[in-house]
């Protein structure tokens, strides 16, 4: 039998985690939503699952990590996708990884709210989410300093 990673049983919940519809922390951000599925703090910062909810026409600017993998989950919705030189567009059902280091964006472009269901892996970033709840959302000096502070860099 395949010993797991090493670095799991130093970081995986070792209890189940369990978050009914609508259950979860949730905080503004920039307009958005989000909901704290699995906190990172409950995985030793294996990941972070998160929840969120994008109105029409929003969502983040060009970026990079430096540190995480994001798995992104269309729950509903349309989106279009910029993952390096990759566009495209992406509706309900679709899975999409955005690995470190490869400069990534997504916008709602359907007329509704959209929704994805988010993993960071490993999760630390995820705490950013709620560090930024508490800057103003007109604040981006701010903004890109937080971003600083997670290793994350704003390309636009």
């Amino acid at each position: 039998m395949t010993e797991p990673a090493s670095f799991l049983p130093q970081t995986e919940t070792k209890v189940p985690i369990v978050q009914g519809p609508g259950e979860g922390k949730s905080v503004g951000v920039l307009g958005d939503q989000t909901t704290f599925k699995v906190l990172s703090e409950q995985t030793g910062g294996a990941y972070a699952i998160l929840e969120q909810q994008i109105p029409a026409g929003h969502g983040p600017p060009l970026h990079v990590h430096r540190h995480e993998t994001e798995i992104f989950y269309i729950l509903e919705g349309e989106f279009e996708f910029t993952v390096g030189e990759k566009r495209l567009i992406v509706q309900r059902g679709t899975t999409l990884v955005a690995p470190r280091d490869i400069p990534h964006t997504f916008q709602n472009v359907s007329k509704e709210v959209g929704k994805l269901h988010l993993t960071i892996i490993p999760g630390n970033f995820a705490n950013y989410f709620l560090e930024v709840d508490q800057q103003p959302d007109n604040d981006l000096a701010s903004i890109r300093r937080l971003c600083a502070k997670y290793d994350v860099e704003i390309l636009q």
